[in-house]
């Protein structure tokens, strides 16, 4: 029985080049914001990438999770609020 083996397709120059650079992330950025009115949670990215899921009364990056709405949500530090808001579409 003979096998045969596909030539692998080379990637573009163009399409390796975009895959390979590191991507500009901004200080954090809510991704998502899910579960009842009543119990909200959200999926926030932070500067260096990682990603976590957060409650009100949650720290991340340093500051408090202070609230979570259908579309935003809000970080309290050193007297100072910064509302993320989900990206549009």
């Amino acid at each position: 029985m003979t096998s045969k083996q596909e030539t692998p397709v080379p990637t573009p120059e163009n399409v390796a080049k975009l895959a390979t650079e590191k991507a500009t992330l901004t200080r954090t950025a809510l991704i998502g914001v899910f579960g009842s009115e009543a119990n909200l949670s959200a999926l926030i990215r932070g500067f260096n990438g990682d990603i976590a899921r957060v409650t009100v009364g949650d720290s991340f990056d340093r500051s408090l999770v202070s609230a979570i709405s259908k579309d935003s949500l809000i970080l309290a530090r050193g007297g100072k609020t910064k509302v993320l808001k989900l990206p549009r579409t």
